[in-house]
Parts: C-alpha cells; structure tokens; sequence
C-alpha cells in the first residue's frame, strides 16, 4: 500500500511540470544544482524529460530523462513523511529472515497491537499512551537489540529505496521539498542519513526510521499495516545547503 495526501501528489505534479521540457539553461539555479548532481554530463541545451512513474507501488514518483539516462525520483514533503507501508505480518517475516530474535519480534507485536497473549488489559488493547508510560523498558531494549548496521541497511533497501518487491524499479534519488525549496539526497545520501541517526529511543525505530502502526483500531484496514516514517527530513528543509551536507555526513546534528 501507498498512501499519500493529496497535497503530496499535487507537489509531484507541479515538480514534474515545472522540469519536464525545460532546457538545462531555463532552470533556476537551485534546479540547476539538482539536475546537474542527476546527470553530470548535462549541457545548457539538453531538454530535460519529466513524467510521473506509472507504478504507483514503486518507491519513485517521477521518471527523470536526458538524452539517454533515467533517473527515478522519489518525491517527498510534508511534516513527518511516511516512506513505507507494508503488512505487519509480512514485514515480520523479513525482519525474522534478517536474524531478528524472537523476543524481539514478539515485542515489536506488542507495540503494533496492542496486547499479547501474556499481558491483558481486560480484552482492550494498550493505547500508545499506555504502552508507553507501563512497558518503555520493553521498547527501549528491543530498540536497543535492532541498532546493528546490517539490519538497518536491509531494512533501509526495503522501505526507502527498493520496496518489498524486488521486482519494482528503486530510486536513484530522492528529493524533499516543493518546486521552491528542498534538498537532494542519493542513495548513498540515505544510508549515511539513516546510520547516523541511530540512537536508542522507547519506541521501535531503525536508525533514523520510526516504526508505528498505520491504525490502532481493530476494525480499520490500517490496523494490521506497518508505516514507516523519516521524521528528519521535515527540519531539515529549513537548513542551508551546507547545513544539510552537515547533517548528512554527521558532523551537525539536529
């Protein structure tokens, strides 16, 4: 599944017109930087191509050409983005094929939902306040287990870069922000962001990726989905170029 806000697709949709026809020297400088990072041997009379990706499944949002190279732009905005949402039982079972142990995943299930078999609150599940102010213990240790690099890398490939299906086509980049303002991160950009945001929290993250439940009301279709979102992206739209270099390669942090 792959939600999105309407404003979302909309500032897809401007992006998207705003690069796609354009010559190299037509765009403004902030754009200029992004398409040239993009396509290196780029020439002030290249016409640059833009069109959303046809799947909308797939993590980029947008098919970037010039002459004969593409880039796969994932597009992203808004306060608290989610990059991922997948079937809880579904991202379980990568999880336990990565070597996850199994008190952990119990304990990521009893984050999700909200009860186990073990711990009753009378056949009424936990709300997120509850579980956080009687069992942050239980989060932070499992929170604690999950910070190994190898874990967060796999788990970046499927919920940023790749997707759950290895068949869908990954980004090559992603932007944040609107046609005004924003910052362009490359793949290697994502892992550095991620790996550098690893610090131990009571709630279920990897790395700089949060973990939470899409709904906690038992008779919603989100109530068994898992989103995963990229809090810091949001506050870094406000920083200079140099500070989100900074930021990227953990010399400043945020």
């Amino acid at each position: 599944m792959k939600h999105q806000a309407v404003n979302g697709l909309k500032n897809e949709a401007v992006i998207i017109e705003y690069l796609n026809f354009k010559r190299f020297k037509d765009l403004n400088e902030k754009w200029k930087k992004h398409i040239s990072t993009m396509f290196p041997f780029i020439k002030d009379d290249d016409v640059i191509y833009a069109r959303k990706h046809p799947d909308h499944q797939a993590k980029p949002d947008a098919i970037i050409k010039v002459r004969n190279t593409l880039q796969y732009l994932s597009i992203k905005s808004g306060r608290n983005p989610s990059v991922h949402q997948e079937d809880f039982f579904t991202f379980r079972r990568f999880l336990k094929y990565l070597g996850v142990d199994t008190w952990v995943l119990r304990t990521i299930y009893f984050y999700h939902f909200g009860e186990t078999m073990k711990i009753s609150n009378n056949g009424v599940p936990f709300t997120k306040e509850e579980l956080e102010e009687r069992y942050s213990s239980y989060f932070l240790k499992a929170s604690i287990a999950l910070d190994k690099e190898e874990i967060i890398k796999k788990v970046i490939n499927r919920t940023v870069i790749k997707g759950a299906n290895n068949k869908r086509t990954a980004l090559t980049y992603l932007y944040y922000g609107n046609v005004d303002k924003g910052f362009l991160l490359s793949k290697e950009d994502i892992y550095s962001l991620v790996l550098n945001y690893r610090e131990h929290k009571t709630s279920i993250h990897f790395g700089g990726l949060n973990y939470q439940p899409s709904g906690r009301k038992r008779t919603t279709v989100d109530y068994r989905y898992v989103r995963i979102k990229w809090g810091i992206l949001s506050p870094m739209f406000y920083l200079s170029e140099k500070e989100v270099r900074d930021v990227i390669d953990g010399s400043k942090r945020l």
